[in-house]
């Protein structure tokens, strides 16, 4: 289980690292800020948010996704875990449950902003996948960690 735990901190640690290039304005893959919104944020974001508003919920979107990488690590014992064995058990368990729902709603329209592109496309061809995976690497760490 030390690999998946890995595997999912070396998918989601970049993916924060993403996030603090885009909370500092650096629209990196995509051309332009508003076409980094449309296809990772969808065109439901508010396009009249503030600078300064922008960059809080960035970083803060980044260091949830930065110890989301953690937790697994952790888990597992590769790094020693500030939380009680329970507790770090129900935070992953927590953990789990989101990426697989927010994976799973990838694929249904809850709100007509969903169906709008190219964040739809993106959203069913990679980010629901990645998420659902990253569900299951979490879900196989708790079933194989727990002692019997």
């Amino acid at each position: 289980m030390t690999f998946l735990a890995l595997i999912t901190a070396g998918i989601l640690w970049p993916i924060a690292g993403l996030h603090m290039l885009w909370a500092f304005g650096n629209p990196w893959p995509f051309e332009s800020e508003d076409d980094l919104a449309k296809s990772v944020g969808g065109p439901s974001l508010d396009h009249d948010i503030g600078v300064a508003a922008k960059f809080i919920i960035t970083v803060i979107a980044a260091g949830a996704i930065w110890v989301a990488g953690l937790l697994p690590l952790m888990q597992t014992g590769v790094l020693p875990s500030p939380f009680g064995e329970i507790v770090l058990y129900w935070l992953l368990v927590l953990q789990t449950a989101v990426f697989l729902i927010r994976g799973a709603l990838g694929y249904i329209d809850l709100v007509p902003a969903s169906a709008h592109e190219p964040f739809r496309t993106y959203n069913r061809r990679y980010f629901s996948p990645l998420i659902i995976s990253l569900g299951l690497f979490c879900a196989a760490i708790l079933i194989f960690s727990v002692e019997t």
